[in-house]
């Protein structure tokens, strides 16, 4: 496997995208990492939950980036 598809534990995968491992255990009972932010995809073999890298990556690519803090006020009101 390379290094795209490798398989990153819940603790990992928190610590590779900046939030807490208990904020990402939520994400996969509720929906939303942050309030109406879809979670990234994840697996479950067994009892172990795994991210594959190449889908965090995909995730982090996929949320809107901003240049200032009024564009996401007014972005978020629509």
């Amino acid at each position: 496997m390379n290094a795209e598809g490798t398989l990153m534990s819940s603790t990992e995968s928190a610590l590779y995208l900046g939030v807490s491992p208990n904020l990402l255990r939520l994400s996969r009972c509720t929906g939303d990492l942050f309030k109406g932010v879809k979670p990234p995809p994840y697996m479950k073999l067994g009892n172990a939950i795994r991210y594959k890298k190449m889908d965090l990556d995909t995730w982090v690519d996929s949320q809107q980036m901003y240049n200032n803090t009024s564009e996401y006020s007014v972005r978020g009101t629509r």
